[in-house]
């Protein structure tokens, strides 16, 4: 590996096992058990050495190194500067490096190796503007430089400090707010999660109406015998459709689960299968199909060009399905789906 620069002009030649992208002005090299770092001229800053287990990338003039599974901090001449005695150590941001100790409680070190802020953070993390996040991933406060808690913990989202300033979230029941929270001061409550709540209001009535629909079909047989939504409930595309899965998610309360991800309808027999492929870090979609067809009378309509749907799709390729596919109310998918 090695490293261009925008105009494609080689700073450091394709000879080494790996260079990692600058940070703090240099490049860190590795090759063999060896660490070197570079310049952004491609000069070499300190030389290959193995002085250390593992080398970090340099922040704030520091760069964190393990020894004897301690971590320290070196500087940009390879002094030693804070020596390997802290279990993990992060890298330095705003003046501080978070540190754990082995009961995995985070405090934070200053660029003397002083613990300026004791272990007692179950989560902690890096220092911007002057404020670090605290909290148990489900609600979060702030801290300053000197470990007061300048914000309480109890919101569900922090972002980061600007000008006295943060936005934070909470979860109030079952809505979501936001606002601008002035340190110090109170919050000023917008309307920027109002679509959330809404979105999420309509997902409730949904799966209600989901629900009474399967009722009502097998108070006359069964929901497998209405091509619109044995159709609907099948979907194997790589985009996901929210309301098909609510209306499997449904329907499979009253089938008999045969393992192997397949269910049966006891009424007619026929069997689907699910399966929840990922296509991204964020997307999975609930594939379904139908593996075994069972005895069934058509009850319902047939398919027509355009089908109503109501909380829509996510995920990639939606251009594709806009000629099929419509937003509509509630009412207009269940009265489309049960429509004989």
């Amino acid at each position: 590996m090695g490293m261009k620069d925008a105009s494609g002009e080689v700073i450091i030649p394709a000879v080494y096992d790996f260079v990692v992208p600058i940070s703090d002005g240099l490049f860190n090299v590795k090759e063999g058990d060896h660490t070197a770092y570079f310049n952004k001229e491609g000069n070499v800053v300190l030389p290959f050495e193995n002085r250390y287990e593992t080398y970090g990338n340099f922040s704030e003039g520091l760069a964190r190194v393990r020894i004897n599974e301690k971590w320290g901090f070196i500087n940009k001449i390879g002094e030693e500067i804070i020596r390997p005695q802290f279990h993990y150590a992060e890298d330095f941001s705003d003046g501080r490096a978070i540190v754990r100790n082995e009961q995995d409680l985070h405090g934070a070190i200053d660029t003397r190796g002083n613990l300026v802020i004791g272990y007692c953070f179950s989560t902690l993390t890096g220092f911007v503007n002057g404020y670090a996040k605290f909290g148990d991933l489900n609600t979060w406060g702030l801290i300053d430089k000197a470990g007061n808690v300048v914000v309480p913990q109890k919101y569900i989202f922090i972002g980061d400090v600007y000008k006295n300033e943060v936005t934070v979230q909470v979860l109030e029941g079952d809505e979501y707010k936001e606002g601008v929270l002035t340190i110090g001061g109170d919050v000023v409550w917008n309307s920027n999660l109002d679509h959330i709540n809404i979105f999420n209001k309509r997902k409730e009535e949904f799966i209600l109406a989901c629900e009474h629909l399967i009722q009502e079909m097998y108070n006359e047989g069964c929901p497998c015998e209405y091509e619109r939504f044995r159709d609907f409930v099948q979907w194997n595309k790589p985009v996901g459709f929210i309301d098909q899965e609510i209306l499997f998610s449904a329907f499979v309360k009253k089938l008999s689960d045969t393992g192997n991800d397949l269910f049966k309808c006891n009424h007619c027999g026929t069997s689907y299968r699910q399966k929840w492929e990922q296509y991204s870090a964020f997307l999975w979609v609930l594939n379904v199909k139908i593996e075994t067809p069972g005895n069934v009378e058509n009850k319902g309509a047939q398919l027509t060009g355009t089908i109503p749907v109501t909380l829509g799709f996510y995920g990639y390729d939606i251009e594709k399905y806009n000629k099929k596919y419509v937003q509509q109310d509630i009412e207009t998918v269940m009265k489309y789906l049960r429509e004989k």
